[in-house]
Formats: structure tokens, sequence, C-alpha cells
């Protein structure tokens, strides 16, 4: 069974970031800001439809697509690519159509505590964003 992404996502905690984007290319001031900033994840999921924004005080980027199918996603350097998403079980990979091996995938994943876990893989570096589900009060 598919995982429910749907909802608003805080970072607690952050592994290696700043390692990838310093294989990416990243420069030191970039890498520092967005290594220190702790991003929030809005995610609608409806099926295989997904819209997520991360939002931060720096910007917010929002990300459209349909499993399956190809878009344009933005990595964390901050470059474009033509990417599919894909089902690995209960995982939600993003990878790029591309022949190169050494491309950026995300993959995310619920774990049983029901945190969502972003792990991020660029020529061999692997990176993690842990995040809570924030409750929303209904009044």
């Amino acid at each position: 069974m598919k995982q429910k992404f749907t909802g608003r996502w805080s970072q607690y905690k952050v592994e290696n970031l700043e390692n990838l984007l310093k294989k990416m290319g990243v420069g030191m001031i970039h890498r520092g800001i967005i290594s220190r900033v702790a991003p929030v994840l809005e995610i609608c999921q409806d099926g295989d439809h997904f819209t997520i924004q991360t939002i931060t005080t720096v910007r917010t980027v929002e990300l459209k697509f349909c499993v399956g199918e190809e878009f344009e996603d933005t990595v964390q350097n901050g470059d474009t690519r033509s990417a599919i998403a894909y089902w690995d079980g209960d995982k939600l990979i993003v990878k790029a159509v591309t022949d190169d091996e050494d491309s950026q995938i995300t993959e995310r994943e619920l774990t049983d505590d029901g945190e969502l876990v972003v792990v991020i893989r660029f020529q061999g570096v692997v990176a993690k964003r842990y995040f809570v589900r924030e409750i929303v009060e209904s009044t």
C-alpha cells in the first residue's frame, strides 16, 4: 500500500547535508545557509499526484508531479533537470531522466514512528533529513 505523505512536516535533524552540497559544487556561503535553515515541507498527495512545497525563511520552492510522468525538478544546488518519480515499495523515489548513474536521487519514506525521512544521494555521498508531522489543531 502506498504511503500517505499529505501534511505539514518540520525538519528536526539533518545528516551530512553540507558534504553533499559540497560534492554538488555549491559554494561555501550557500552551503552554510542551506545547511543551517530547517525547512518545512507542505505535501499534498492525491493518489499518485503530488505538490510539495519546501518553505524556508530564504525562499519557497514548489514541486508538482505525478508518479510515472516526466517533470521539471529543482535539485539541492538549485539546478533544474528532467526527472521522474516512481514507487519502490512504500518509498517515493525521484531521479533524473538520464543515463548518468551519478545524478541525484531523492527518496522519501515514512517510518513506523510516523516520521518522514528524505534521503538524498549524489555521486556516492548520502545526506538525510528527518521530519515530524505538525499537529493541526481544529477549532
